[in-house]
């Protein structure tokens, strides 16, 4: 039985993502805090001692070692070596992931199939796993709010343009962020109450969009978050965050199922905006 678990442990960060992301509501409230913050700093686990980890950390050794037993490993050095092992191993270039999507010996199959694949268990585990009354309340405050703010970079980029489009479309007043990080930034303390932010991020989190809604938060700004766990740095409890998993093939992760979530939020808030329109005649 011992065996079967240690075969069942995360071996790889890869893996210890998604399974803290899992079992992250089941762990006690301390334990949730380490969790947040190995993911957040997963090179300070890797490269520091127990005991410096767990000032920064802000709790105690003994904690840390809690936490590594709690998800299975023998001790804290165990887990240690699945972060270590995760500096070893950083992003592959482009070209790389291209001559690995057919390795010698493989089962031939398109890279339209593959794409095609993870596109419907991506869009599929959304529709699984959604909570639609909470896609319902995050609509509201697009409905409600006098302009809607939209930022996203890098891989979040395209969502955010779409968002903006199909907002604009639907009658929304909406506008994006763009711009430099200071410049941004100060925008974004421009927002009024009566505005909303919508802020995309997917992991290696773009601390510039965290920033934004740090800002807003403490401006007393509603925000809605579209991340990829609830250990991102922008799925706060004082935001209306979506969670949207894409499924990856050789290094490439999509967005269908994220231009799925942020369609069904713009017509959400477009038949909020609607219903509330027609009740004020």
């Amino acid at each position: 039985m011992q065996e079967i678990q240690n075969l069942l442990l995360p071996r790889t960060y890869s893996d210890l993502k998604p399974w803290l992301q899992e079992h992250y509501r089941d762990l006690p409230k301390r334990l949730q805090s380490v969790a947040v913050f190995a993911l957040h700093n997963p090179d300070v686990i890797a490269l520091n001692t127990v005991a410096v980890i767990s000032q920064q950390a802000g709790v105690t050794p003994s904690t840390m070692v809690r936490f590594a037993k709690s998800i299975g490993y023998k001790g804290f050095s165990d887990m240690q070596e699945v972060f270590q092992q995760s500096m070893r191993h950083v992003p592959q270039p482009y070209s790389e992931r291209l001559s690995s999507m057919q390795r010698p010996g493989e089962r031939e199959q398109s890279v339209l199939s593959k794409f095609s694949q993870a596109a419907m268990e991506s869009i599929s585990r959304l529709e699984q796993h959604t909570d639609e009354a909470a896609i319902k309340q995050a609509s509201l405050q697009l409905a409600g709010a006098r302009t809607v703010y939209i930022a996203g970079q890098g891989r979040a980029d395209p969502v955010a343009n779409y968002l903006h489009y199909t907002l604009v479309k639907l009658g929304i007043h909406a506008t994006l962020l763009q711009g430099t990080s200071p410049t941004i930034t100060d925008k974004a303390r421009m927002l009024r109450p009566d505005e909303v932010l919508v802020a995309i991020s997917f992991s290696p989190y773009t601390a510039n969009t965290k920033e934004l809604v740090d800002v807003c938060l403490a401006n007393g700004v509603n925000v809605v978050a579209i991340t990829d766990s609830t250990l991102s740095p922008i799925a706060r409890t004082d935001d209306y965050h979506l969670e949207v998993l894409e499924d990856e093939v050789n290094g490439f992760r999509g967005l269908s199922a994220t231009m799925c979530l942020a369609l069904c939020l713009a017509v959400e808030a477009g038949k909020q905006r609607a219903e509330r329109q027609e009740s004020s005649h």
